[in-house]
């Protein structure tokens, strides 16, 4: 699929299979397959890629330290995902009140 075909979400209706790049890396795991749609933040002008669930992977630990936290659970993210969702309502609303 192009860009210019795939489906995009607004954040409160990205569905709970999907996640960004960034919230896979915080549950330890990578993409193994393209993007299939982007979550779109029109105040902002801003858009990023979706990726499945069902197609990732877990990396080869690197020995290192990091300050990151991975590892978290699908639920502890959604979880994560509906408390800025909730953020996002109250900062939306402020500023449609100015």
């Amino acid at each position: 699929m192009t860009k210019d075909n795939l489906k995009r979400y607004l954040p409160e209706e990205v569905p709970d299979h999907l996640f960004t790049q960034n919230k896979l890396k915080r549950m330890g795991l990578v993409p193994t397959e393209e993007h299939v749609a982007f979550v779109v933040y029109p105040e902002q002008g801003r858009e990023y890629k979706l990726y499945d669930i069902q197609a990732t992977r877990r990396p080869k630990r690197q020995k290192g330290f990091s300050l990151q936290i991975r590892d978290l659970t699908v639920e502890q993210v959604l979880q994560e995902r509906k408390r800025e969702l909730e953020v996002r309502k109250v900062q939306l609303s402020n500023q449609i009140e100015r």
